[in-house]
């Protein structure tokens, strides 16, 4: 029986890695979607296009955090529904990144695209495409389309999360099998919000570290359709 005050202590971790982060936490576990690296690097004014829960929210604060690492003037910002502008002072910023552009208002994204032609970078993340509105500025962007990432990236971000909450490194952890992972992608496919809930409820379940295979996946994703 695991330790009621410390129930993930015998699983060699600090907390269940599929918990809810803070902004700060998901800047450290991200793992770049493909070219989204490349994309970063070119200097480029950037947006960032997915549905919901496809990795906008992650990609955005990890490529902040790597902007802040390197000793750049950077901002993130997220817009929750219902906000339409965006309160981030933009003196003295070199790159802005915000989330969900789409939400902004009209007034808004004119005040964004006078900061842009001054020289701020901008990264958006979106459900709206705003190559065309780029373009009319002469302020030609990258685009990354998060689409469904494969079964060897999705182990990657897995992985990841269980090193991050590891308690002790040298010691033995929990792993996900091969089979475990290609059951999510095959189930969830680019869905990481519906992963990450079916991994949370597995390891609330998980007794002993070990591995986690594809049928306690298989399981558990039965038990919360």
């Amino acid at each position: 029986m695991r330790d009621p005050y410390f129930p993930f202590h015998a699983l060699n971790l600090r907390s269940n890695p599929f918990r809810a982060l803070t902004d700060e936490e998901w800047a450290e576990v991200v793992v770049l979607p493909p070219g989204l690296a490349e994309a970063d690097a070119s200097g480029q004014h950037l947006q960032v296009l997915g549905e919901l829960g496809r990795g906008k929210t992650s990609a955005l604060l990890g490529l902040t955090a790597g902007w802040r690492r390197a000793g750049r003037r950077a901002a993130y910002e997220y817009l929750p529904e219902g906000q339409h502008v965006f309160k981030t002072p933009l003196a003295g910023l070199e790159m802005i990144a915000l989330d969900e552009a789409q939400r902004l208002n009209r007034r808004e994204r004119e005040r964004l695209w006078r900061a842009a032609e001054a020289g701020l970078r901008l990264v958006l993340g979106s459900h709206e495409d705003f190559a065309a509105a780029f373009a009319k500025r002469g302020l030609p962007p990258t685009t990354v389309q998060l689409d469904e990432p494969d079964a060897a990236h999705l182990a990657r971000l897995l992985a990841r999360r269980l090193d991050y909450f590891a308690l002790d490194p040298a010691q033995p952890g929990m792993t996900i099998s091969d089979g475990a992972v290609r059951a999510l992608h095959a189930a969830y496919g680019s869905n990481r919000r519906a992963i990450e809930r079916c991994l949370y409820e597995v390891f609330q379940a998980v007794e002993a570290v070990g591995e986690v295979s594809a049928a306690q996946v298989e399981a558990m994703r039965a038990r919360i359709k």
